[in-house]
């Protein structure tokens, strides 16, 4: 299972660490991984990183995209992915901060409605040290 986070990073740091995704990665994990103590901090330190994501709007264009699907089901907030031939089970939950995707694959249908609404979108995935913008997996596809 593959717990995807989304972040919108800001135009500035895209461009600085675009040829440098890993410097990206380490401060975001390390923020994941922050002590209650140093909070403040780190909360500081992500507003000034990501930009708030509209989820409201991100909530209705995935669903006006994906509901004609047989694949597709939406449960209140969550946006769920069961294709039987793809053998894959997505389940998408947008919030202020970021996008939480639970997946039983290293890829998902969700990255390919995700980028079409903005390429600076990070993907973390820190429990398996795996990131990447969404930009770059349009070589992949």
């Amino acid at each position: 299972m593959r717990i995807y986070y989304v972040f919108d990073i800001k135009d500035e740091y895209v461009k600085l660490y675009g040829d440098s995704p890993n410097s990206l990665y380490n401060v975001l994990h390390q923020l994941h991984y922050l002590r209650k103590k140093d909070i403040d901090y780190g909360f500081n330190m992500f507003k000034q990183l990501t930009n708030k994501i509209d989820n409201v709007n991100i909530d209705k264009n995935i669903f006006l995209k994906m509901h004609n699907k047989m694949t597709y089901v939406k449960k209140s907030e969550n946006h769920i992915i069961n294709n039987l031939y793809k053998d894959e089970v997505s389940v998408l939950k947008a919030k202020r901060a970021y996008i939480l995707i639970n997946c039983n694959k290293n890829y998902t249908e969700f990255f390919n409605i995700l980028m079409q609404e903005n390429a600076n979108y990070f993907v973390c995935d820190f429990n398996n040290n795996d990131y990447f913008f969404l930009s770059s997996i349009k070589m992949l596809v």
